[in-house]
């Protein structure tokens, strides 16, 4: 190449695609995530009420779930589904049963479809 030859371009839309992105990152710990992750957080509690064992029924009732931020101080990354319950006997019936575990893997297609939905959305806008 000629020393004489110069070569220039121009990127146009840059600083347009950093806001996007920036937006698509804030959105994804944001209300639509939140939604979808409450969505797929009953269905597994649902899931696991269904397949919990019955002696009194407290296990049963007690199974609950909550949608939290992730990252650190819970601020930043994402957002996380929990279900459990507080009983002290339900890691034993869990060991034995797995009623939180097949909850899950039972809907985990439709989860994974939920929450892609939900991130096709935010990537889309």
């Amino acid at each position: 190449m000629p020393d004489d030859v110069n070569v220039s371009f121009d990127v146009q839309g840059l600083e347009e695609t950093k806001h996007k992105m920036e937006q698509v990152a804030r959105d994804l710990h944001g209300r639509p995530m939140v939604d979808g992750m409450q969505k797929a957080v009953l269905i597994v509690v649902r899931g696991a009420k269904k397949n919990a064992p019955v002696d009194t029924g407290r296990l049963r009732a007690s199974i609950t779930g909550e949608v939290a931020p992730t990252g650190i101080y819970g601020r930043g990354l994402g957002v996380q589904g929990i279900v459990g319950t507080n009983v002290s006997y339900a890691p034993t019936q869990e060991e034995r049963v797995h009623y939180l575990q097949r909850a899950f893997d039972d809907q985990r297609d439709a989860i994974v479809e939920l929450i892609g939905e939900k991130v096709s959305g935010i990537v889309r806008k």
